[in-house]
C-alpha cells in the first residue's frame, strides 16, 4: 500500500512536469545569460556511495547505490535559485558479512547559487521516504524509520544550457533504526540533463 502511494505520487510529479514542459519556454541556461525568468525542467542521474554514520557504525564502510529522477530550477534573484527535485535513490552500508540495501524516494529542495556562469553552490534539506530494506521486517524490535529527514551541501558545473554536472554530500538527521542511534550518509556524484 506505502509503495502504491509513492509511486502515485511520483507519476503526478513527473505528469505535472512533462505537461508543464510543453507549454513553459525552456530556460536557456548560462551560455545564452543566467536569470532571464525562465523555469527549467530536467533529468538526473548518478551514482551514489553510501554508508550509515554514528555511534554505532564502527564496522560499517560504504556501499556503492545510484539514483534517478527529476529537477525543476526555479529564478528567484541575480544568480539565485530554487531547485526542488524528486529522486529515486539505491543506499545502504557494508556491515561486514552483510549488505544493508534501503530504497528511498527522496525530495531535495535545494537553494543554488552561481558564483559563475558556470560554478554553482548548492544547500538545502531533504526528506526522503522509504520504499523497502533488505532487513527483516522486526530488526531487534525495530522496524527501519520510514521517513529521513537530512541535509545536502555540494556544487556543480553547468556545462552548456543542457548539462550540469553535481557533486553532493548527504547527512541524514533522523536516525535510521532508533537503538542503532546510525544516520545515512552519502556522496553523490550525477548529472542534470535540462530540456
Amino acid at each position: 500500500m506505502k509503495i502504491k502511494f509513492y509511486a502515485i505520487v511520483a507519476l503526478v510529479f513527473f505528469g505535472v512536469q512533462s505537461s508543464s514542459a510543453q507549454t513553459v519556454i525552456q530556460g536557456t541556461g548560462p551560455s545564452s545569460g543566467l536569470n532571464t525568468g525562465e523555469i527549467s525542467f530536467g533529468g538526473k542521474a548518478g551514482i551514489n556511495f553510501t554508508t550509515l554514520l554514528g555511534e554505532n557504525a564502527d564496522n560499517t564502510s560504504a556501499k556503492v547505490g545510484a539514483f534517478i529522477g527529476g529537477v525543476v530550477e526555479i529564478p528567484v534573484a541575480d544568480n539565485f535559485y530554487v531547485q526542488p527535485e524528486l529522486v529515486f535513490a539505491l543506499q545502504g552500508a557494508d556491515l561486514g558479512p552483510s549488505n544493508v540495501s534501503l530504497v528511498y524516494v527522496q525530495i531535495p529542495l535545494m537553494a543554488k547559487y552561481h558564483i559563475t556562469d558556470e560554478v554553482a553552490v548548492e544547500l538545502g534539506p531533504q526528506v526522503g521516504f522509504l520504499l523497502g530494506d533488505n532487513w527483516d521486517e522486526d530488526l531487534n524490535g525495530q522496524d527501519t524509520n520510514s521517513t529521513d529527514l537530512g541535509i545536502n551541501l555540494g556544487g556543480g558545473y553547468r556545462m552548456d544550457e543542457n548539462f550540469y554536472f553535481q557533486l553532493r554530500l548527504g547527512f541524514g538527521l533522523s536516525k535510521v533504526l532508533d537503538f542503532s542511534g546510525t544516520h545515512n550518509g552519502a556522496v553523490s556524484v550525477g548529472a542534470v540533463y535540462f530540456l
